[in-house]
């Protein structure tokens, strides 16, 4: 069995493992033992989080995975790759002295709507942080072409971190604001988990030396930054507008919607992991013979699955629906729109 398919398999196993695991938390746990209200802002803040990411981290986890295997020897991945660990503080930094010197100004504009988002402005700001870095640890896994552990904190680690916590709010072990907390603690602690696991399959060589192609992957990275934003702002900007338009329980409503419909892209997530890396090797080597049978097979496998994927949602979806409580049920329709947005 080869890299792709091996590493594929595991991946889907995983993530379907996580969304199993995130289906129980968003659908009964989050329904069921926190407000309507505190359970919005929660997705209200990952989703800020998300949006913020790619700035965050400068898009230097794709250009790891693009530029990786254009450097040869020992020397020039040593320089390459410092460079990406240290180029996302030149915006972390600025963006937490902006954030300092602004709070207020920042604070009460994302707080117009729904007040109580201004409690919680900093703790998009480090969630924003961990999700950066974790990205980037993780594409440096991948491209020493591991990435099934890496999938699994990304899929499966904080969505059980959250349901431990969960419980141990309905046990009365903490309080609301600490189950935040502790979910921006097990984002933070992920993040800490894969540089480990990042370092040990490939431990940095801090190397501060120009290499050559050194404007060309600036200039990607600056490339990528908006390409990526733009994808997440795709994703995300909705449950945000959500939040600054309307009140903040109707982010939780949305929110179940969009997790419901987000299951059929669990393969093309699971493959991705281990095939972008090989694309971006092949297209440094102009393999693309080799490019073509890997977008070929990948296409079709993914075509398969996903399209059964979409039968059982939607012919289970009333059910799913019947489940959990009625307020949510507003969202019924807007699963079918996502699904027809994304086909």
């Amino acid at each position: 069995m080869g890299i792709v398919a091996s590493q594929s398999i595991k991946n889907t196993v995983t993530t379907y493992l996580g969304f199993g695991i995130g289906a129980v938390n968003v659908l009964f746990l989050f329904t069921n033992f926190i407000s309507d209200t505190y359970f919005g802002l929660i997705t209200f803040m990952l989703s800020t989080a998300n949006i913020m990411m790619p700035l965050m981290a400068f898009g230097t986890n794709n250009t790891i995975i693009k530029f990786y295997t254009v450097f040869k020897t020992r020397q020039s991945q040593n320089s390459f790759l410092t460079l990406m660990l240290f180029l996302p503080l030149a915006i972390i930094i600025p963006l937490g002295l902006i954030g300092q010197f602004s709070f207020e100004v920042i604070s009460n504009w994302l707080s117009q709507k729904n007040a109580i988002i201004k409690d919680y402005y900093w703790l998009i700001y480090i969630s924003a942080i961990t999700f950066a870095y974790f990205e980037v640890f993780y594409a440096w896994s991948r491209v020493q072409m591991q990435s099934v552990w890496g999938n699994f904190m990304k899929e499966v680690f904080h969505r059980l971190g959250t349901t431990i916590l969960l419980f141990c709010l309905y046990f009365e072990w903490i309080n609301v604001e600490e189950l935040i907390d502790g979910i921006v603690g097990i984002y933070f602690l992920r993040m800490v988990l894969m540089g480990i696991y990042a370092f040990s399959l490939r431990q940095p060589v801090l190397k501060f030396q120009r290499f050559k192609s050194l404007s060309r992957v600036l200039k990607y990275t600056a490339l990528i930054i908006v390409a990526g934003s733009v994808a997440n702002l795709i994703l995300e900007i909705d449950k945000f507008m959500i939040g600054e338009i309307n009140a903040i329980e109707n982010v939780a409503y949305y929110g179940v919607a969009i997790y419901m419909a987000s299951v059929i892209s669990v393969p093309v997530r699971s493959m991705h992991q281990i095939t972008n890396p090989i694309t971006a090797k092949l297209l440094n080597n102009k393999d693309m013979i080799g490019l073509r049978d890997l977008y070929q097979k990948s296409s079709l496998n993914l075509f398969i699955v996903s399209g059964l994927i979409f039968v059982l949602i939607v012919l289970n979806l009333n059910q799913l629906y019947d489940m959990i409580p009625s307020e949510f049920r507003d969202g019924f329709f807007v699963v079918f729109i996502v699904f027809y947005s994304w086909i």
